[in-house]
């Protein structure tokens, strides 16, 4: 799969609210501020995405205030969100 591919694949399951997150991406979005409709927003919208480490994706869109979200994911059926910065 290319960066295209999985941005569209992201984008879809963001909208049709098929995302999970991992205990991790819950400290993280504690930590900085972003609730769950940040993130699937940002995912919804995102407007980068590139590989990162293994079978991951990195994905970068606007929160709901308009804020740089990146988060990292994988496809697996849904999205799993591992981490947010």
């Amino acid at each position: 799969m290319n960066s295209a591919e999985a941005l569209a694949l992201i984008r879809r399951a963001a909208v049709l609210g098929q995302i999970r997150l991992t205990k991790h991406a819950r400290e993280r979005m504690s930590e900085r501020g972003a609730s769950v409709h940040d993130v699937r927003h940002s995912l919804a919208n995102a407007s980068r995405c590139a590989p990162a480490e293994g079978d991951r994706w990195r994905t970068t869109g606007l929160d709901l205030d308009g804020d740089e979200l990146t988060a990292v994911v994988v496809i697996d059926g849904d999205v799993i969100v591992v981490t947010v910065f």
